[in-house]
């Protein structure tokens, strides 16, 4: 046959083409299938490692245009915190989303890396996102993959034990030797300064730290920690406990993976009733919810297989993100308006205390528990028969009372010479502003007149437990740099729960002002003691309130130095600085 020069380009052409079409078919046939061999180590009991993890989220990333994964601040331990980001609009800069439109679902994973069933299920979910991209156009999803990477990298056969798999798990404290999940407002560690930026720059509506927990046995592979009710704001809660909670219990158990809340015990059996966890500001949910962002911890049962823990913890992520894409104009509504309200708020509930008269009637799926004679010490202990599988009401106390409020300044000055709350602030997007000259304020001074501290440090701090206050007004020098904080502003709830030195978690209990307990000004006996005479006969009163105190008080009557202690801390030689904490309250 012969054919024209035409014909001949037109059939190289041709079969140039079909073979490139060839090479694109086999190039998306082999990334499907390399895609979807995923080999999920929680299926044979083991658990992804960190470069495992980022591995597989990095080739999802690859794959799919609406998936990106990226670096961001430093960890304790060197390496770089990362963010798995997925968004049906392929925009990946949190400050050039639409957030008229978008609902964001931040989700943290391994804070405790021996409770590893959140990364799994996490590449899972990221998995399903990645083909399934047209189901979630009105959510973004950023996931920190592995938080605590310092306590990631340390595996071990022998971290949690007699948890059932996997083989192989992360350690719980992080290369500082850090719980990161206390970590939260004292912030000592380099992730903990990212997990603030990470937040903040994508504000998101809801929040789920993913965990593992122990203390009692049951049927139940997973339970679920909701931000605590009559702490939340207001508006914040009516969705919460109205919409949201009801929805993931009920959706979970049409896919018959059944939740319940949180085992927190009363007691030492789940039979003596379980309450509400209080999460206060130091973790991650308490945290977030200061910024009237919903926090939720998924707690999986640490007796349940590992597979059962990643695959509950899957789907509950799922659900998760099915609701936000849902109700996302209602999510982004909702935080708006807790906002403006916080910022109309004149009062804050800074402790609260369990309310133990009032519970509701919780139908649980236990098992049959019973004390029997440890073989090992030869005294009793708790055994639960899994064979024998009970279900029983138990008492479910979900309230809280608050016990301390605190009325809100106008304003927060504080001095320039604690530069590292000063950061922590700013990383909050706080906004504040110093002073250009030197100046004298008038407004309320704390000092601080009850303060004790435990004999051992927890979390690198000596925690304050008990912090009691007296307000002063008085007239104090600030100087030029020192700055001072408007409270009209939407983190008015974080402000006041951090810089109230008597609220649960505020930076005074730990040990941020510890300087101002410490008296610097003494005196020497021999010098002092004709001062003291004076002052003693200048002062009628405070001539009879001494004469009093020793006439009252034989170890007071016996004690020369404590006597002119007494006398030198009601003169003009006791510094004022002396337990006064530095924070001016302006109203």
């Amino acid at each position: 046959m012969n054919l024209t020069n035409g014909t001949s380009r037109w059939l190289l052409n041709y079969s140039l083409g079909m073979r490139s079409l060839s090479l694109v078919v086999i190039f998306a046939f082999l990334t499907l299938t390399s895609l979807s061999q995923i080999n999920f180590p929680h299926l044979k009991n083991e658990s992804f490692t960190y470069d495992q993890a980022i591995e597989e989220l990095t080739k999802l990333s690859n794959f799919s245009p609406y998936i990106e994964i990226i670096e961001q601040g430093k960890t304790d331990v060197g390496r770089r915190l990362h963010t798995v980001v997925f968004n049906f609009n392929k925009e990946f800069d949190p400050t050039k989303i639409d957030r008229s439109k978008k609902a964001v679902l931040l989700i943290n994973n391994a804070i405790h890396p021996g409770e590893s069933c959140g990364v799994d299920a996490t590449v899972k979910l990221f998995e399903y996102l990645s083909t399934h991209e047209k189901e979630f156009e009105n959510l973004i999803v950023v996931a920190i993959p592995v938080y605590n990477i310092g306590g990631m990298l340390n595996r071990s056969k022998y971290s949690r034990s007699g948890q059932s798999g996997p083989v192989e798990c992360g350690f719980r404290a992080n290369y500082q030797h850090l719980d990161l999940n206390r970590d939260f407002i004292k912030s000592d560690a380099l992730n903990t300064a990212a997990f603030h930026k990470i937040f903040h720059a994508w504000k998101p509506h809801l929040f789920m730290d993913t965990h593992t927990t122990n203390g009692s046995d049951h049927q139940y592979p997973l339970t679920l920690i909701v931000s605590q009710r009559n702490k939340m704001n207001p508006i914040l809660a009516e969705y919460t406990y109205g919409k949201l909670e009801n929805y993931l219990y009920q959706k979970m158990a049409e896919k018959e993976k059944e939740i319940v809340p949180y085992v927190h015990l009363m007691k030492s059996t789940p039979n003596e009733g379980i309450k509400d966890f209080l999460e206060t500001p130091r973790y991650s949910s308490g945290y977030v919810n200061l910024f009237n962002t919903i926090g939720l911890i998924s707690e999986a049962h640490k007796y349940a297989s590992f597979e059962n823990r990643v695959e509950y913890t899957y789907e509950l992520l799922n659900t998760l993100c099915v609701f936000s894409n849902v109700n996302s104009t209602d999510l982004i509504r909702t935080k708006e308006l807790a906002n403006q309200s916080d910022r109309a708020q004149n009062q804050f509930t800074i402790n609260w205390l369990l309310d133990t008269m009032s519970a509701e009637t919780l139908s649980f799926k236990g098992y049959e528990m019973n004390l029997v004679k440890s073989e090992t010490t030869g005294l009793l202990r708790r055994s639960y028969d899994n064979t024998k599988k009970e279900t029983f009401p138990v008492p479910h106390y979900r309230s809280y009372i608050p016990i301390q409020g605190v009325s809100v300044p106008q304003y927060y000055v504080i001095p320039q010479c604690y530069p590292k709350l000063i950061e922590v602030l700013k990383r909050q997007e706080i906004a504040l502003d110093r002073f250009e000259n030197d100046t004298i304020l008038n407004g309320g001074m704390y000092y601080l007149e009850g303060v004790t501290a435990p004999k051992e440090p927890y979390e690198k701090h000596y925690f304050h437990a008990d912090v009691r206050v007296n307000e002063n007004f008085q007239s104090v020098r600030f100087y030029k740099g020192d700055v001072i904080i408007s409270l009209n502003q939407d983190a008015r709830r974080y402000l006041v729960e951090t810089l109230e030195p008597n609220a649960v978690d505020a930076f005074f209990r730990w040990n941020y002002f510890d300087n101002v307990l410490q008296q610097k000004e003494w005196f020497s006996d021999f010098a002092f003691d004709p001062i003291a005479k004076e002052l003693l006969e200048a002062d009628e009163r405070l001539n009879l309130e001494f004469q009093e105190k020793r006439k009252n008080d034989s170890k007071f009557a016996r004690d020369h130095m404590g006597q002119l202690l007494w006398i030198f801390q009601r003169s003009k030689y006791y510094e004022p600085e002396h337990k006064r904490y530095p924070i001016m309250r302006i109203y």
